[in-house]
């Protein structure tokens, strides 16, 4: 039994590796890529290179791409699990035993089979970060998913006035391209294809990303997180009103956080301790 437990922690923390060299991969070379073909190649057909407006979007895109990198980093790095943390509370009424951890866990921390530890407030495993979002790492998320959306909607804007400069109808075959575009990459490779596979790849990142982030939004202003939503009413046990419910996930600082992920916003809890009104009683 012991055998196949460490089996199993061992492969656990091989994939957990294995995701992140994926994504870190994936920040390294798709984002920038995305990134100087939208200033190097993209803008200089609508804004005279260097001109004043040429480096208002050249500082608009420096201010996102440090976003969705900064943030990611943050949130990768970022622990919120309750290893190494003094599990000490005067009032242990709500906490529950974990099994696999073989300890309490206070509220609204879960156990993760994946990170194999329990996560404070946990609302779930982020595959792109490859680690659990949590207390303390949900703010870098939310900021990251947002970015993504904003910084792609905008980039996506151009890329298609730039498609439309020498897109051709040719029979209606384009609307293969745009329908099946790994496709028409392979057996009709050109510029062409080339940029109708950029521009859907961004359509479904807006899409994706968009609903990730008002998804999460929506469960923040209401104080909840993912595994809550199945309790009903009693999911909104820790609503506190909009205002403490951005507080609460974004800081003291909150109104500054947007700015980038190194902004210092201390966190007005610890995430083991949880205030509860029952307002359903």
């Amino acid at each position: 039994m012991c055998i196949i437990n460490a089996n199993s922690i061992k492969n656990k923390f091989l994939k957990r590796i294995l995701d992140h060299i994926f994504y870190l991969i994936f920040v390294l070379i798709f984002i920038p890529g995305i990134y100087y073909f939208h200033l190097g190649i993209v803008l200089p057909n609508f804004v005279g290179i260097w001109s004043l407006e040429y480096h208002f979007h050249l500082l608009l895109s420096h201010f996102f791409l440090l976003n969705v990198v900064s943030n990611m980093v943050f949130g990768m790095f970022t622990d919120t699990s309750i290893k190494g943390r003094f599990l000490g509370s005067t009032d242990k009424k709500d906490w529950t035993v974990c099994s696999v951890c073989e300890c309490l866990r206070p509220p609204r921390a879960w156990h993760c089979n994946i990170c194999n530890i329990c996560i404070l407030k946990r609302d779930h495993h982020c595959t792109f970060f490859a680690c659990c979002i949590g207390y303390f790492n949900l703010r870098y998320f939310m900021f990251f998913t947002f970015y993504i959306f904003i910084a792609n909607s905008y980039s996506l804007y151009y890329n298609i006035k730039f498609l439309a400069l020498f897109l051709t109808w040719n029979h209606g075959i384009v609307i293969l391209k745009f329908l099946f575009p790994l496709f028409s990459f392979v057996f009709d490779f050109g510029y062409e294809s080339l940029y109708v596979t950029l521009v859907v790849v961004q359509f479904v990142i807006i899409a994706f990303s968009g609903f990730l982030f008002f998804y999460h939004l929506n469960n923040l202003l209401k104080g909840r997180v993912g595994p809550e939503i199945k309790l009903g009413k009693k999911g909104l046990l820790y609503d506190k009103g909009w205002k403490s419910n951005l507080i609460e996930v974004f800081g003291s600082r909150y109104y500054l956080t947007w700015v980038a992920a190194f902004i210092n916003s201390p966190l007005p809890g610890n995430g083991l301790e949880w205030v509860v009104e029952d307002k359903y009683k």
